[in-house]
């Protein structure tokens, strides 16, 4: 489907092109933030020996700040500052700006935060990671500096690591990956902050991931105070890259349209919240004699309505949307 140039019109309708793109985008970040987001929790035990060997405690250490890191944004500051997905707190009768014309996420929103926050509840109390609000705040802080004090004079090492597993993961050439751990985590063209939330979230990012053409070639760029984020950046935009198959028909003019409004730094907390069980929940019904990466491709190639019914069929309907989507790797690749 081709998609011609918008006006401010087209926006504000939520039966628009430009309204529906919006929404598909919007879907597909809740993907990106979610593979990255399972990732960040199971990236320490798929290099377990080679953490070992950097540093004996390292593999429990990262999946303990992970596991707590995550939780800050369902419990922790993050979620304070930010709320829910669909609404805040649950005090507001309307979602939240960017989701109250997006049926999945002002229907299921906080229904997949708060599945999500149980399951790392779960999975934290084996590694004794503290589920509690204000009480985990006083674990997480001790964990994150702790990590930046093992990591100091061991970043590139660890930067070599994180390009080696995603790229296995993923099955992407290591030469398309570029990651660095470094303090000063921004870079390309960033969006100007339209809100206090989008400032506040500027102000604490602690890594950006994103796809760069250099040459003739996109490659992921990702850099991330500690390793773990790294590997969360470096999959986001691994991701993200699988996913512009899905952007590609769009006019210059509605690609950014779609974008400044879908790709709000101050939407990602919310994102963090509802992706990762979303990704788990896709993830469950996606064919396995393909690579995932080859399904998520075809997804992000559908257009709005169908990509909608399909990420509520994976809710609702999980073995008709693994049906949807053994159908649809056929016909492609017929």
């Amino acid at each position: 489907m081709e998609v011609s140039s918008c006006s401010s019109s087209d926006r504000d309708d939520p039966n628009s092109d430009i309204a529906q793109q919006t929404n598909k985008r919007l879907t597909l970040n809740l993907l990106i933030q979610g593979a990255a987001a399972h990732m960040f929790i199971t990236a320490s035990h798929l290099v377990r020996d080679e953490l070992e060997q950097i540093r004996p405690g390292l593999t429990r250490l990262y999946d303990r700040f992970a596991i707590s890191g995550q939780l800050n944004y369902c419990i922790g500051e993050v979620g304070l500052t930010f709320g829910r997905p669909n609404r805040w707190w649950g005090f507001s009768k309307t979602p939240q700006t960017p989701f109250r014309n997006h049926l999945l996420l002002a229907t299921y929103g906080n229904q997949l935060a708060t599945e999500e926050t149980r399951h790392l509840k779960k999975i934290g109390w084996q590694k004794y990671v503290i589920g509690v609000p204000l009480l985990h705040w006083c674990q997480f802080v001790p964990l994150l500096l702790k990590v930046l004090w093992v990591e100091n004079g061991r970043e590139q090492q660890l930067a070599r690591l994180a390009v080696q597993v995603v790229s296995e993961i993923w099955n992407i050439p290591e030469e398309r990956l570029d990651g660095t751990i470094t303090p000063a985590v921004a870079f390309g063209n960033l969006q100007a902050t339209k809100s206090l939330l989008a400032k506040a979230a500027r102000d604490g990012a602690a890594g950006y991931g994103g796809v760069e053409r250099r040459g003739d070639r996109f490659t992921v760029v990702a850099k991330a105070r500690i390793f773990p984020l790294l590997v969360h950046e470096l999959v986001k935009g691994t991701v993200e890259l699988i996913c512009l198959h899905g952007l590609g028909e769009l006019e210059d003019d509605v690609y950014q349209a779609v974008t400044d409004e879908a790709d709000r730094i101050e939407y990602e907390a919310w994102l963090l919240q509802a992706g990762p069980a979303m990704w788990r929940r896709f993830i469950a019904v996606a064919p396995r004699d393909r690579p995932l990466a080859n399904t998520l491709m075809h997804v992000a190639r559908l257009d709005p309505e169908p990509l909608e019914t399909l990420m509520m069929q994976v809710l609702e309907e999980p073995s008709r949307a693994a049906q949807t989507l053994r159908v649809l790797g056929a016909e492609s690749a017929g």
